[in-house]
């Protein structure tokens, strides 16, 4: 098994954020690493508010709101909770 990079988050987290978007894919998109939370899910401020509650609930993290703007894929936000988890670790 290879280790993950920045840009290849683990496939469990990957898997975990696509659970977790199925109720809230409204657009019927083709949910994968490279689905677009506003261009293919047209997620608007208060479906993100509510997304980031659910995940954050999830991986019992806390997401900072600063880095939603880098955030465009799920792939983007897999890299970022991973991120998230690997700081909270001591």
């Amino acid at each position: 098994m290879s280790a993950t990079t920045a840009a290849d988050p683990s496939a469990q987290t990957l898997a975990s954020l696509i659970d977790i978007l199925k109720p809230f894919n409204k657009t019927g998109a083709n949910l994968k690493a490279e689905t677009s939370f506003t261009e293919d899910l047209n997620f608007d401020s208060l479906v993100v508010m509510e997304f980031v509650a659910v995940v954050e609930d999830v991986f019992d993290i806390s997401i900072p709101l600063n880095i939603l703007p880098d955030v465009a894929t799920v792939r983007d936000l897999a890299v970022a909770i991973e991120k998230i988890v690997g700081e909270s670790r001591p």
